[in-house]
This record gives C-alpha cells, sequence and structure tokens, in this order.
C-alpha cells in the first residue's frame, strides 16, 4: 500500500499522533498508563482544526466529543456518533468521511490495530518517544527503515522523560 501522499491540495495525507514508552506501550485496560498534562496539550494543538481518526476503544478513553477538532470514530458497533463526532464502520469509510470535508491532513490517534492498518498510508508520525517502560496489553508497531526521524524537544514531566520527535517518509 502507497503512503498517502498528495500532489494537490484536494486530498489529505494521513498522519499518525502516538505517545508510546521505551518497550512501545500505548495502552492498558483502555487506559493511558502515564499522566502527562504537556501531551494532552501538544495533541490539542496538533489536533486543532483538523479530522481525527480513532477506534471506539481510544474514544472511549476520551469519553466525548471535543470542541478543538471533529472526531470520527471507527466502529462497528456503535450505532449512533456522539455529540459532536462522526462515525465510520472502517478506516475507509473514515478516510473518505474526513476527505469530503476538504481536510489537507488527516491525524489518526489510535489504537493498536487502528495503527497498524493506516502505518503503511501514512506520511508523517508526530510521536512522543516516554522514556521509561509501562506494563500495558496495547503496543504501537515497531517502523520499518523508510522512516526518517527528527529529534525534537525533550521534557520531564510528573518524574518521567520524554522527547517529541517526528517521522517523516525517506
Amino acid at each position: 500500500m502507497k503512503p498517502a501522499v498528495t500532489d494537490n491540495k484536494t486530498s489529505p495525507y494521513l498522519s499518525l499522533l502516538v505517545a508510546y514508552s521505551k518497550n512501545r506501550v500505548i495502552g492498558s485496560g483502555g487506559k493511558i498508563p502515564w499522566n502527562l498534562p504537556s501531551e494532552r496539550n501538544r495533541f490539542k494543538s496538533l489536533c486543532s482544526k483538523k479530522f481525527i481518526l480513532m477506534g471506539r476503544k481510544s474514544f472511549e478513553e476520551i469519553g466525548h466529543g471535543l470542541s478543538y477538532c471533529t472526531i470520527i470514530i471507527i466502529s462497528k458497533t456503535l450505532k449512533t456518533a456522539p455529540e459532536k463526532c462522526l462515525l465510520a464502520e472502517n478506516i475507509e469509510e473514515a478516510i473518505k468521511l474526513a476527505s469530503s470535508k476538504n481536510s489537507s491532513e488527516i491525524l489518526i490517534a489510535g489504537g493498536a490495530e487502528i495503527y497498524k492498518q493506516t502505518l503503511p498510508r501514512a506520511a508523517k508520525i508526530y510521536a512522543t518517544e516516554i522514556d521509561a517502560e509501562f506494563s500495558g496489553d496495547s503496543y504501537f508497531p515497531e517502523l520499518d527503515k523508510g522512516w526518517l526521524k527528527k529529534e525534537g524537544e525533550s521534557f520531564t514531566e510528573n518524574g518521567i522523560n520524554y522527547r517529541y520527535v517526528t517521522f517523516t517518509r525517506s
């Protein structure tokens, strides 16, 4: 599958937005296993005025629509969309829905299966690499050598060291 990189302004490209630990954990029991308020602020900044695709379980971690973005929940079981959200049965339907709204970039925000399915099509990854190991049951996939990594700022919050990095296709 080719990355969803585009040459024109009418087709959006896919970017993944993720925070993961040294052992690639992204979740445990449907919850994020760390508390980093600055990371939530970064999420808000990157998602502002964009379409965010996420699976039902990832949405349940948030629990409600967000005023600064449009969440498209990918679910085969939900029958009605929560307030301020849209609903799609699969990734293709979600991408078409966001594309029809003239979005230039669509962000993928979890969970593990959604990341796995969209990674081959992604053009960019906005990652927070957490310099600690956590127990969990949900993991971010390994990246192949086709990704270039650009280091960003490093922080310490609540005793946890982490850094922002951006990956782009080489």
